[in-house]
């Protein structure tokens, strides 16, 4: 029997990415297939990378360029210029500087889609959000999810990005999404990814969630500097690892209106902390993370 590890959107997380390691170690994996966004939205990437390079150096990895890679790579080619401190872009900004040369060739040199090979077993397709765009949006029932399933070489397809653990199927096609490391949504927050099991000549997926360490990335928001950086975005972040449900669409789009309805206009990243703020406050979310007492 071949087991691999899926690992997807750790985006910073190290803390629930050495607990992902260390369960699926502890089962006897030695093969992972990690599928992008390894960093930004959490505090000392550097942590994550190591992690890394040491699934690279010491097991069979297969590893891909997430949405998040294509935007720092894109970035650092244009020169460097545009993100700013705040809380719209301040969190790629923390991530770009605490990146070394080593990372961003590391980036480069990554594909965006792979078929997995092996003997015996019947061949699959990964990618980050699609085989045709890193931030495409695979959803159940969707009707780009249907098209990319029905002229899909093989017959499984495993994919990030959406932070949903779910697997669908659609005219013998499978999609299976491992969940979020970093950011997971859904399970209480509870970390996680998916095991592919090859049995005779099939795969199956096992989907896994594991609760970790979440005190020690919540401290290092505060320590990194973080959330001096990216104060609402960093909040939101953290409530995300807290709690499993996401409000960041929800805020920043809300922040968005009523910088509209005050200047007349709205430019990311260009948004003033005080609509973030207020966003936050009318989603009930304080600037730890935490969720404000209300009557619901």
């Amino acid at each position: 029997m071949m087991d691999i590890a899926v690992f997807a959107d750790i985006h910073g997380n190290h803390s629930a990415l050495q607990a992902c390691i260390d369960y699926a170690v502890g089962r006897g994996i030695t093969n992972f297939l990690l599928l992008g966004d390894y960093v930004s939205d959490c505090p000392y990437p550097q942590k994550t990378m190591e992690l890394v390079y040491v699934l690279k150096q010491y097991f069979n990895t297969c590893i891909i360029r997430g949405n998040r890679e294509e935007y720092l790579l894109n970035y650092r080619k244009a020169g460097g210029e545009g993100w700013k401190v705040g809380s719209s872009s301040g969190s790629l900004l923390y991530t770009y500087q605490n990146l070394t040369d080593k990372d961003f060739n590391f980036f480069a040199s990554l594909p965006n889609y792979g078929i997995y090979e092996m003997q015996g077993m019947p061949k699959f397709e990964y990618c980050h959000g699609s085989p045709e765009n890193t931030s495409e949006v695979l959803i159940r029932e969707k009707r780009n999810t249907k098209r990319i399933l029905a002229h899909m070489e093989t017959s499984l397809l495993l994919h990030g990005h959406v932070h949903i653990q779910d697997t669908y199927v659609y005219r013998g096609k499978k999609a299976v999404g491992p969940g979020a490391i970093g950011i997971p949504w859904f399970h209480g927050g509870k970390t996680q990814f998916c095991i592919l099991h090859g049995k005779g000549k099939v795969w199956e997926e096992e989907l896994i969630q594991i609760e970790y360490d979440r005190k020690e990335i919540l401290k290092e928001f505060k320590e990194s500097g973080l959330c001096n950086t990216a104060p609402a975005w960093a909040a939101l972040a953290m409530h995300t690892i807290r709690t499993g449900v996401d409000l960041s669409e929800t805020v920043l789009l809300r922040a968005m209106r009523l910088c509209e309805q005050e200047c007349g206009a709205v430019k990311w990243p260009d948004i003033p902390e005080k609509y973030w703020a207020i966003a936050l406050r009318e989603n009930y979310i304080d600037l730890a993370g935490k969720e404000i007492p209300h009557k619901k």
